[in-house]
């Protein structure tokens, strides 16, 4: 199986920090390879170039170490859906600062995608295996933080739909993708929210083939942006699980609203996907590693149409997959009506927290998340939170 990373800086590493302290081995001295000379997925300092001569040489052994990331981490969940006949290739090709329209077919980086297929195929071959799946790591979406929902929807869609192609190409129509890609956090104007949103259509678009791990407001920054060391082991980890169990059938979906009833003053928001029933993010209290900001509402905005007031007053959990939601008022019409999760007002910058204080962050963010249940990878449970989100909301049966 070949493992891409895609995307820009949460998966490039940029800039690189202090390490984990972990001291070398492999993730799996048999099945797992990188092209990297010291055990890593990186393969280029700019990916999105035509790779050097050489660049996909050799494999020699995905190791994992001090400055190991999101692909390693997630690498090694994915080993759990593999076989001992499998082998897993692992190849970083993301780069900071790079818009979608870059990895687009036609240009360098693609190439260099269709060059590791390849590759991987020659591998197989020269073991008696079969390149049978690729697998993708999707972590973008700042360099596009300008760019209108459609257009960063439609481009993406063409990204999935030209790794589709290029692996039926490379495998004699055989393969299987899996895009697996993690919601980006808002911290955009009102009014440009289309990438986080964009990124959850092309998940329900594209269901099967397309997964979304989950967002990543949550997890501890070292500059506002760029992840620390254990917070992109900890997205590697989301990512893993995703895939793993992508690949395995048991199916994944993140926390996410699926159905929004008025009655009277009062919307019920029904909640789907993670492990564990739902609970409110308990209110900081010392340094933390995952966490969030007090939020008004858990997160929650009411969106009427222009030149209507009504608004939240209260929220809470009011079942094991339920929101209760208090108006200020019966409203008037739900015609051109929002239920917005995770687009508090007043988003800014910075998009995350920073010295494990998450009143320091500005961006897009929810007060959900679920009590988790799979094993994380500092010995907690993979915490599950809700994605941002905006759906319609709908009269209950008993308001007509």
């Amino acid at each position: 199986m070949l493992y891409l990373g895609l995307g820009q800086s949460l998966l490039a590493l940029v800039p690189r920090l202090r390490p984990l302290g972990e001291r070398p081995g492999p993730v799996d001295a048999d099945r797992a390879w990188v092209f990297g000379a010291n055990g890593e997925p990186k393969v280029a300092n700019d990916p999105t170039q035509d790779l050097p001569d050489g660049a996909l040489a050799a494999p020699v052994a995905h190791l994992r170490h001090g400055r190991s990331g999101p692909l390693t981490a997630a690498s090694a969940a994915i080993l759990g859906a593999l076989g001992p006949q499998d082998r897993l290739l692992t190849v970083n090709l993301a780069r900071r600062n790079t818009e979608v329209d870059v990895f687009l077919p036609g240009g360098a980086a693609f190439r260099n995608v269709e060059r590791c297929l390849a590759r991987a195929v020659e591998l197989a071959a020269e073991r008696d295996l079969r390149l049978e799946r690729l697998v993708v790591s999707w972590v973008q979406g700042q360099a596009d933080a300008r760019t209108p929902h459609p257009v960063y929807l439609e481009r993406m869609d063409a990204l999935v739909e030209g790794l589709d192609a290029a692996l039926a190409a490379a495998t004699g129509g055989r393969g299987r993708l899996v895009f697996c890609l993690s919601q980006t956090t808002a911290f955009y104007k009102p009014g440009r929210r289309g990438v986080p949103l964009a990124q959850l259509d092309l998940a329900e678009a594209r269901s099967g083939q397309v997964i979304l791990a989950g967002p990543e407001y949550m997890l501890e920054r070292s500059d506002g942006v760029h992840l620390k060391p254990r917070s992109a082991v900890r997205l590697g980890a989301l990512h893993g699980r995703a895939i793993q169990r992508a690949l395995t059938g048991d199916g994944w979906a993140p926390v996410r609203m699926v159905a929004a009833r008025v009655a009277g003053s009062e919307v019920r928001i029904t909640f789907a996907g993670g492990v564990g029933d739902l609970v409110a993010a308990p209110p900081p209290s010392g340094p933390v590693e995952v966490g969030v900001r007090p939020l008004p509402h858990l997160g929650f905005v009411w969106q009427p149409p222009r030149g209507l007031t009504t608004r939240i007053v209260a929220a809470g959990i009011s079942g094991p997959r339920e929101v209760r939601l208090t108006l200020s008022e019966v409203p008037p019409t739900l015609d051109k009506t929002f239920v917005a999760l995770g687009f508090p007002e007043g988003i800014a910058t910075p998009e995350g927290f920073v010295k494990g204080d998450p009143t320091t962050a500005g961006g897009g963010a929810t007060g959900l998340r679920t009590e988790g249940g799979d094993p994380g990878p500092f010995g907690e449970s993979l915490q599950d939170w809700a994605l941002q989100q905006r759906i319609v909301p709908r009269w209950s049966e008993t308001d007509g």
